[in-house]
């Protein structure tokens, strides 16, 4: 919107708004939160965003532990943040519908991954394709921390083992 025009009325529709607000394309559909009769000023728009606590999904306070189904916030996404303190642990072998990706942020993991098995340290990104069975452990000496993303808003879990 060039300056000493009117902003678009709060009655048009979410199209007309966007384009008139610098030809801008969305996906979402963007409600007026408010307007202004004043020449110069702009419409602002409202797209939820959410901010969720740390104890809505963590299990522990001193460690990045937890999960989060984020499908509810309107994301095809979940959450795991694993926490591993000692050798071994890790989940049983399993299998997804949709890819999993997990960042190591520290430590040294042993992933199966279909028939093979890949040593991940920290710093590496290891992505699972949807259906291959897969689980990890902690090789240690340390503990190991992964932040796990499943590309669905739920958890949709077959358990092989």
């Amino acid at each position: 919107m060039s300056r000493g025009q009117n902003p678009p009325p709060l009655n048009a529709t979410p199209d007309s708004r966007q384009t008139s607000l610098n030809n801008r394309e969305t996906t979402a559909n963007p409600t007026p939160l408010f307007g202004s009769t004043q020449g110069a000023s702009r419409v602002y728009l409202c797209i939820m965003a959410h901010v969720i606590d740390r104890d809505t999904w963590s299990v522990r306070s001193d460690h990045w532990k937890g999960e989060l189904q984020c499908g509810a916030y309107g994301s095809n996404s979940c959450l795991i943040f694993n926490y591993l303190p000692g050798v071994g642990g890790g989940p049983r072998l399993h299998t997804h519908p949709y890819a999993e990706i997990f960042i190591i942020r520290q430590g040294t993991g042993l992933f199966t991954v279909g028939d093979q098995e890949i040593e991940a340290s920290v710093g590496q990104i290891l992505i699972v394709p949807p259906n291959t069975p897969h689980k990890f452990t902690n090789l240690g000496p340390g503990p190991l921390e992964t932040t796990d993303i499943h590309e669905n808003g739920s958890f949709i879990t077959e358990w092989l083992e």
